[in-house]
């Protein structure tokens, strides 16, 4: 028998209780039945410094900022599929990914400028929800940018809009349009 898939959830959901967050939970945990390893992080939890821009790790290929990235780096680099759930603020990610997600450009730069070797090849999904009417849009580049410096492909998403408006029954139906895709995923 070969090893378990590795799953890393990352949420920028406000609240244990958002509805980004619960869709991740729901992946996450039909991932969980199909025997998958799983790791999970909200970004609220965790301590990021904002990318300062000064191109410093241009001639080292290193951030000088010691924080919870090397976490997230860990676990991305030791996974083999990462699901990313967040909410759409004005039209694009929470402040909090967003800076996780800045924080990638030393990684570009091991790529593209240093040409160090990127890790194995990586499935990335995206699930998100919006309040009112659907704008994935922005959202969806900068999540593939993200994906793209660690090689992982989006492979597949999930976008629920008019979350101020669905009723319970709603959501549940949503709750489990993402578990269908998690089955598909793991066939």
């Amino acid at each position: 028998m070969g090893r378990k898939l590795k799953i890393f959830g990352i949420s920028a959901g406000p609240s244990p209780a958002s509805r980004s967050e619960l869709l991740l939970k729901a992946a996450l945990d039909e991932f969980s039945k199909a025997g998958c390893e799983i790791e999970k992080v909200a970004v609220r939890d965790i301590n990021i410094s904002f990318c300062d821009g000064l191109r410093g790790c241009e001639k080292s290929g290193i951030c000088k900022w010691k924080d919870d990235m090397q976490i997230l780096e860990g676990n991305i680099l030791s996974s083999d599929i990462i699901v990313i759930s967040s909410p759409i603020y004005f039209t694009s990610l929470p402040a909090k990914l967003k800076a996780v997600v800045d924080r990638c450009q030393v990684y570009w730069v091991q790529k593209n400028l240093l040409k160090k070797s990127g890790p194995e090849p990586k499935r990335g999904i995206f699930i998100s929800v919006a309040g009112r009417e659907p704008d994935f849009k922005h959202a969806e580049i900068i999540i593939k940018a993200f994906f793209n410096v660690f090689n992982i492909n989006f492979s597949d998403k999930f976008y629920l809009s008019n979350t101020d408006y669905i009723s319970n029954k709603q959501f549940e139906e949503a709750v489990g349009s993402v578990k269908k895709l998690i089955k598909e995923v793991v066939k």
